[in-house]
């Protein structure tokens, strides 16, 4: 079995062990040593990476019959020693972020009697999942500043086993999920784990935590968390992205909050405008068309591809058309490419919309569907669209001659 040297020492990043197994896992070959330093993915934290005999180690994992396996680039020549070295930047990285989850973990529960039901060590971000449904901005500004406060204080973190019958005389957060030899973590005089994690050697290691943001769940918080390096990775991002906001607007970044309400408040009341003048050209537009539209019987057609206008401003157009009685609406816009296409009738015209609309579109490799006085599809080519509507026409001019509008009856036709 692999001795974990990681276990005492997190910080030794060179070493010397003995291959004493070859295996393969996920299609990558794998070596077992007598003894390593590099820490497999287990409790929520990720693997090590770093080098065997120059070779990338890009994977750690512990088989079922618990060995260590370390999961290389390419296979390792058949030799007995190896020389090993782990990748101190995401080593550290990683005690820094477990670390600080124990100490905010325990924080939670100190300020707010919130409980930590799981961690994610993930990247960029960590994240807790509490069993508090709610977590107020203040309440969470609160939390964050005491578990600084405890970091600065800059604390030791030792780690010493324990068995089975000590469990009682150490005051753990939460109950050990492993018996027998158990390993705590304790950051002296305020949180107690079992863990089996790697970890900094003073709570000032960890650097500074910051909260993030959080998500609803059910019944339950999530909280996404940076610490240590992390924190001033982010910081660095968003001083970039405001500095960059605050250049567009040509105003210093304290000024950007308010110069973006301003700007949003501009905008709806554009966006309105637009609204009022985009009715007001739908409802010409549709009077014009009105005006030039081809009879058959007593029903008006009126087809045509309206190159200016999107999918939704063709609807509010087919829309007024479908309004206006004895009026088939036959309409075309390009979308993505792509060409759209809207049939309509008004009421009491006796045309299904919708069968007419799958009809002629199937001959163009197009597709929809819908109501008898309403349809919408696409899917054809745009520079087919004047042949869509004209292929819709025809099938429209044969059918309605044999049917007629619905008349409303009146007394004098009796």
């Amino acid at each position: 079995m692999t001795e974990r040297l990681y276990y005492d020492d997190a910080y030794t990043t060179r070493f010397e062990a003995r291959v004493i197994g070859a295996m393969s896992l996920d299609g990558r070959p794998g070596v077992v040593l007598d003894r390593t330093f590099f820490y497999p993915t287990s409790g929520g934290q990720q693997h090590d990476r770093g080098l065997l005999n120059n070779i990338p180690v890009v994977d750690v994992q512990v088989t079922p019959d618990g060995e260590i396996c370390h999961l290389l680039a390419r296979p390792l020549p058949p030799i007995t020693e190896v020389n090993g070295e782990i990748d101190w930047l995401r080593r550290y990285d990683h005690m820094q972020q477990h670390s600080g989850q124990h100490l905010l973990s325990q924080t939670f529960y100190h300020v707010l009697g919130a409980e930590t039901v799981s961690v994610h060590f993930g990247d960029p971000y960590c994240t807790l999942d509490l069993d508090s449904e709610d977590l107020s901005p203040s309440q969470l500004i609160a939390v964050e500043e005491h578990a600084n406060a405890i970091l600065w204080e800059n604390r030791p973190i030792y780690h010493y086993w324990i068995t089975d019958a000590e469990l009682d005389s150490v005051p753990l957060r939460r109950p050990p999920k492993v018996s027998g030899q158990i390993r705590i973590v304790e950051i002296e005089g305020y949180d107690w784990s079992a863990c089996g994690g790697t970890h900094v050697r003073r709570t000032g290691e960890i650097g500074v935590i910051a909260l993030l943001r959080v998500e609803k769940m059910r019944r339950q918080s999530r909280v996404h968390f940076l610490c240590g390096q992390r924190v001033l990775a982010d910081y660095r991002s968003r001083r970039i992205l405001l500095n960059d906001v605050a250049a567009l607007l040509d105003a210093h970044y304290e000024q950007a909050p308010e110069l973006v309400g301003k700007l949003q408040s501009a905008n709806k009341e554009m966006d309105r405008q637009i609204r009022t003048l985009q009715e007001e050209l739908l409802g010409h537009r549709a009077r014009t068309l009105l005006a030039s539209a081809r009879f058959v019987g007593n029903v008006r057609i009126v087809a045509q591809v309206q190159h200016d206008l999107d999918p939704n401003a063709l609807k509010g157009l087919a829309q007024r058309l479908q309004a206006e009685p004895r009026t088939v609406a036959l309409l075309c816009c390009e979308s993505g490419g792509k060409g759209t296409a809207i049939f309509a009738r008004a009421e009491g015209v006796d045309l299904n919309a919708g069968q007419l609309l799958r009809d002629v579109l199937s001959q163009f490799g197009g597709g929809g569907g819908g109501r008898l006085d309403f349809a919408q599809g696409g899917g054809m080519a745009a520079e087919t669209m004047e042949d869509v509507l004209a292929a819709a026409v025809q099938r429209a001019t044969e059918i309605l001659p044999r049917l007629t509008v619905q008349e409303e009856t009146t007394d004098e036709d009796l």
